[in-house]
């Protein structure tokens, strides 16, 4: 259900349906977006796999009534993942268990005769041995209209008549085949979001933490310390042929297990092309920073009149901090304005106003060089 393919070229992604993303724009979509109760989501999931679990003999009598709940979390689930990419064009069926326990209807519904020869005890011998291909759950639905079936509640569990003879041992081990695949599907899913926001966050907040990106060694000394990065789910990849407007290109073709393996792909593509997420100063909210240029914050408008982005600001704020601070750069500030001064009176012409700026800037260097003593430097920058 969640499997994902998507071929690679030249920093971009392009998913099987025919849509193209720039590299680090899905992962981006995850960094960004906030979920609630993730964390009930999972534990529901993971109950799953002993509540609906038949094949134990722990499994409750009421299980209709916990899987009701259960069926209740995937569809939120099933929400979750159509509010993102790659999922967002996918049709996802809620009821799934609805549907999973109508098409197993006999062995919860038929009535158990009490002259059967087969005995609980016997159970550990008959199921194992039970001939039965295993078969998917999403092949399981059995009608478009959810309101013909019954509500999960009225199923209930009865150890004796699910193995009271050969068909409805046969159809217990499809029905536990199709619970398992889908609880770790749902349990895996749920995961890997949470694994985002806890894990792949933090270790890249972590890798950008200095002014420039991160050297071979920062990324193999924060992977190491970073050992839970480790992707669920598995990869396996080859090369296709596909046709944009430009004209066919030879991709890399990448075929993912799991939402958690697509994302950790694309994570490590972003390092090694220094596509890196960064998390903005000014505003708190992930941007893509491209190989050109390095900052921490964005160029989102923060507003309209005059135009400004957080870079804008910081930047401004930064040479205001630079002015208070540094000595080099307070003279060469003052300088400046009384140049820019006589500039607008007309009192120098346009080459001389850039000529002192060249002139200016040469003594500000080498006042931060140490090669200008500081009083030397004033007496200069007043001329």
């Amino acid at each position: 259900m969640f499997e994902i393919e998507a071929h690679y070229h030249d920093r971009k992604i392009y998913l099987s349906d025919g849509r193209v993303y720039p590299l680090g724009e899905i992962l981006l979509r995850y960094f960004s977006i906030n979920f609630y109760d993730l964390g009930e989501l999972f534990d529901v999931c993971e109950r799953a796999k002993s509540e609906l679990n038949i094949s134990s003999l722990f499994c409750p009598a009421d299980i209709g009534k916990c899987a009701q709940e259960i069926e209740f979390a995937y569809d939120n689930i099933m929400d979750i993942a159509k509010s993102l990419p790659p999922y967002d064009t996918k049709h996802f069926r809620h009821g799934l268990l609805r549907n999973l326990f109508a098409y197993y209807n006999d062995i919860f519904d038929e009535p158990f005769y009490e002259d059967s020869e087969f005995e609980v005890d016997d159970y550990n011998e008959h199921f194992v041995n039970a001939e039965s291909t295993p078969v998917s759950y999403e092949e399981m639905y059995i009608t478009e209209d959810l309101n013909e079936l019954r509500a999960l509640s009225d199923y209930g569990f009865d150890s004796k008549k699910v193995f009271s003879n050969y068909e409805n041992r046969k159809d217990a081990a499809d029905f536990t085949t199709c619970i398992e695949q889908m609880t770790n599907e749902f349990s895996t899913f749920i995961e890997d979001i949470i694994r985002v926001k806890k894990i792949f966050m933090p270790f890249v907040d972590e890798l950008c933490d200095h002014n420039s990106y991160p050297t071979t060694q920062k990324v193999i000394d924060t992977f190491q310390r970073y050992t839970s990065i480790v992707s669920s789910g598995s990869m396996c990849m080859g090369h296709t042929v596909i046709d944009t407007k430009k004209g066919p290109i030879l991709c890399e073709t990448y075929r993912f297990t799991s939402l958690g393996a697509f994302l950790y792909f694309e994570l490590f593509k972003c390092i090694e092309e220094k596509f890196m997420p960064v998390k903005c100063r000014n505003c708190g909210r992930w941007f893509i920073m491209k190989h050109t240029t390095f900052s921490h914050y964005c160029k989102r408008l923060v507003s309209s009149n005059p135009p400004k982005t957080c870079r804008d600001n910081a930047m401004s704020h930064n040479f205001k901090e630079k002015i208070k601070s540094d000595p080099v750069w307070e003279i060469y500030n003052r300088a400046y304005k009384q140049h820019y001064a006589r500039y607008m009176k007309k009192k120098m012409s346009k080459s001389e106003f850039a000529e002192c700026g060249e002139y200016a800037i040469g003594l500000r260097q080498k006042a931060a060089d140490g090669e200008l003593e500081m009083e030397e430097y004033q007496r200069l920058m007043r001329i």
